[in-house]
């Protein structure tokens, strides 16, 4: 009989974690012969999930917080899908929970649950939170974290976390999948049609992954016959749009959208660049290297060192854009002193081994 598997995901919006879930569904079926699902708390679809098993909070339980509803809403959710899971899936399961609004339901289940922790939570959380504020915020995520065991994407992650947080519950660090054959294949895929040698940036329009920074730095970039697309949606697209305006780059910077297969843009790209504040671990550097694209990235916190390596020519501190811009000229001109190989505890096989041994 094939062991059972559950991924409750907030959503299925166009992010990293949203991907991880896809990626781990995949990797557990194909690898360790389980039979798995994705339950999404908001029925808010971006990726494609024809062929995956998916249900949806809404079609099991009233997920309304109008009125009395809002007090008891994650403790009624999380029971509604307990039994869901107990009566349509199986009672043994293992259940993987991602993303903080799915955390903060299944913190109150009764199953075999295990917290997936995708993001820097410090920087996330507790940035230029101090005293009162701070021990609050810390009492709140911790109580979150605490009833199941956690499952961190980096080694980085996890140190961050029990340092910010001062706490120590069970947890253990696995690695996202990414599966070269399958993005390889991918990249076949859609015609890209660009007129000119381009850079890449693929994540959502929100604070952590710092467009502004981003247009900033490609604003000082030497070379003005290469452009830069930005492949994603989100709520600060606005003010990315506005920012590409006021540096008089409407000619250089494209926003594409989201992309469910982006991997054609990824392929084609000149190099790939990430000018986030903290990660928890980039599945997108990941796959840059899985087909081939020199990186430049913030060494931020996260888990970017162990893909990359702490020495990285591809790494550059945060605050020094000067650098940054240097650096993407000097790819222009000689992209192998950004390329990087995949380390084979990121290779799909291994980490869905890892996975079903919590089983």
């Amino acid at each position: 009989m094939k062991r059972k598997a559950v991924l409750v995901v907030s959503a299925l919006r166009g992010g990293g974690a949203e991907k991880f879930v896809l990626n781990l569904y995949k990797a557990l079926e194909k690898y360790e012969n389980y039979e798995c699902h994705i339950l999404a708390i908001e029925k808010a679809v971006e990726h494609d999930i024809t062929g995956f098993r998916v249900h949806f909070a809404s079609d099991i339980c009233n997920v309304s917080k109008k009125g009395w509803r809002r007090l008891f809403y994650k403790k009624n959710v999380a029971k509604a899908i307990d039994e869901f899971v107990i009566n349509n899936i199986g009672e043994d399961a293992l259940v993987l929970s991602n993303m903080l609004l799915a955390d903060k339901i299944m913190s109150q289940s009764k199953l075999n649950v295990y917290h997936v922790m995708h993001s820097s939570y410090t920087s996330a959380f507790l940035a230029n939170k101090k005293g009162v504020g701070r021990f609050k915020i810390t009492s709140k995520i911790n109580g979150i974290y605490k009833n199941h065991p956690l499952i961190f994407v980096s080694k980085a992650a996890e140190q961050n976390y029990f340092i910010s947080f001062r706490s120590k519950f069970q947890s253990r660090v696995i690695y996202n999948p990414v599966d070269i054959e399958e993005i390889c294949s991918l990249s076949k895929g859609e015609h890209v049609e660009i007129n000119s040698e381009y850079l890449i940036h693929i994540g959502r329009f929100n604070r952590a992954k710092r467009h502004d920074r981003l247009i900033k730095i490609f604003s000082q970039v030497q070379d003005d016959n290469i452009k830069l697309l930005l492949l994603g949606e989100g709520s600060l697209r606005a003010e990315v749009e506005k920012s590409i305006s006021n540096y008089g780059l409407e000619q250089r910077v494209e926003i594409i959208g989201f992309k469910s297969n982006p991997y054609p843009y990824l392929k084609n790209a000149k190099g790939l660049v990430l000018t986030s504040d903290y990660e928890g671990l980039p599945t997108v550097i990941l796959e840059a290297l899985a087909l081939q694209v020199p990186v430049i990235s913030t060494n931020c916190p996260g888990g970017i060192t162990e893909i990359l390596g702490k020495n990285s020519n591809s790494l550059c501190e945060l605050d020094n854009q000067e650098l940054f811009s240097k650096k993407i000229d000097d790819l222009i001109v000689s992209s192998d002193k950004y390329m990087s190989t995949i380390n084979e505890q990121f290779l799909p096989q291994n980490v869905a081994k890892q996975y079903s041994q919590l089983d």
